[in-house]
C-alpha cells in the first residue's frame, strides 16, 4: 500500500464474500480515514481461456470509458500487471458503501425499481462504440476483429481446444456446437457496429445504495465488467442471470428483427459453452459441470432443430 499511499499504518484487512474469479479485500486505512477495495488476479492461470488472462487490464479500461460517460462504476486509483511487486495482477479501487443487488436485505419492490435503473444505464453502456470486435481484454492485446462473425467462430474454436484438453466435453459435442455457428454464420454480418456490452451482469454485479433509512434505493455502480465485449448487443440480452421486465423496460426501445430468435439462442450457447468449461476446471464443483453440461447439449439440440 506504501507503494501507493504512502506509508499508511494500522491498516484493517477483510476479506468479501464476492466474486469467484479474483480475490477482494476491504482495506480500512485508518491513519488516513478511508475505505478502499483490493482485488486481486487469480493464481492458476493455466486453468483460464484465452481471454481470461488480461481480465483486470479489460476492467481497468471498460471503467474508464464507463465513467468517460457518466456512467456508475468503481473508480480505479491504482493498478498493476506488470507482476513486479506481486506475482498476480491487482487493482485499487475506491470503496463504495452499497448492497449488491443480490441481498436478500433489498425489499422485492426496491429490486424491481433498481432492474429498471440497471436496464436504463446498460442502454447507456451500449451506446460506447468500440475500435474492433471482441473481448477488450483480447483488443488490448492486439487480437480484435473486423467482423462479428469473425470473433464468434474463433472464440468458439478457442473454447473448444481448451475443453478438449481439459476433457469438458467430449470431441463430437465441441465439433457440433462449431458446425452450428458455421452454418449459422450470415445471421451475424448484420451486425456491423461493435458497441460495448458488459456480458457479466448479474444482480451481484449492480451495487445499491439507500437513502432515507432505507426506504429509498438507489444504483450506486456497476461492476465486475472485466468481460467486456465489443459486439452485438443482443449478447446481453442473451444473459440468463439479468435480464426481466423490469430490466427491459429501463433499457427502453428493444427492436426485434429477423433471425433474432436464433441469435440470441446461439448466444446463450456460448454462455452455457464457457460456464460448463468454469465450473469443472476452475471451481471444480461437480453438480454444476453437470448441470451446465446437460444444458450446453440442449441449448445445442434446439439450435440444430433450427437450421
Amino acid at each position: 500500500m506504501s507503494l501507493h499511499f504512502g506509508n499508511s499504518e494500522h491498516i484493517e484487512i477483510s476479506l468479501l464474500n464476492s466474486g469467484l474469479f479474483n480475490t477482494t479485500y476491504k482495506l480500512d486505512l485508518n491513519s488516513l480515514q478511508r475505505k478502499l477495495i483490493l482485488r486481486v488476479g487469480p493464481v492458476n492461470r493455466e486453468y483460464l481461456l484465452n481471454y481470461e488472462q488480461n481480465l483486470m487490464e479489460a476492467e481497468c479500461y471498460v471503467y474508464d470509458l464507463l465513467s468517460k460517460n457518466q456512467i456508475p462504476c468503481p473508480v480505479v486509483l491504482a493498478a498493476d500487471f506488470s507482476k513486479r511487486f506481486i506475482p498476480r495482477d491487482y487493482m485499487i479501487t475506491e470503496y463504495i458503501d452499497s448492497t449488491p443487488l443480490s441481498d436478500e436485505s433489498i425489499p422485492n419492490e426496491a429490486k424491481c425499481d433498481i432492474y429498471g435503473q440497471a436496464g436504463k444505464w446498460t442502454s447507456e453502456i451500449h451506446k460506447i462504440v468500440g475500435p474492433q470486435f471482441g473481448r477488450v481484454s483480447d483488443i488490448l492485446r492486439g487480437k480484435g476483429h473486423d467482423h462479428w462473425d469473425q470473433f464468434l467462430v474463433s472464440h468458439i474454436t478457442e473454447i473448444g481446444e481448451k475443453s478438449l484438453f481439459f476433457g469438458v466435453l467430449d470431441r463430437d459435442i465441441v465439433n457440433r456446437i462449431s458446425h452450428v455457428f458455421e452454418n449459422i454464420r450470415n445471421i451475424f454480418t448484420s451486425v456491423t457496429t461493435p458497441r460495448l456490452i458488459h456480458a457479466d451482469l448479474w444482480a451481484g454485479n449492480v451495487l445499491v445504495h439507500s437513502n432515507n433509512n432505507n426506504s429509498n434505493y438507489e444504483l450506486a455502480a456497476i461492476i465486475d465488467a472485466d468481460r467486456a465485449i465489443f459486439g452485438d448487443t443482443d449478447f446481453e440480452f442473451a444473459n440468463p442471470w439479468m435480464i426481466n421486465d423490469s430490466f427491459l423496460k429501463g433499457y427502453g426501445e428493444n427492436i426485434d428483427e429477423p433471425n433474432r430468435q436464433l441469435k440470441l439462442d446461439a448466444y446463450k450457447l456460448i454462455y452455457s459453452f464457457i460456464d460448463t468449461f468454469v465450473w469443472k476446471v476452475q471451481y471444480q464443483n461437480k453438480n454444476e459441470y453437470e448441470n451446465h453440461k446437460l444444458l450446453t447439449s440442449e441449448i445445442l439440440k434446439s439450435l440444430e432443430k433450427q437450421i
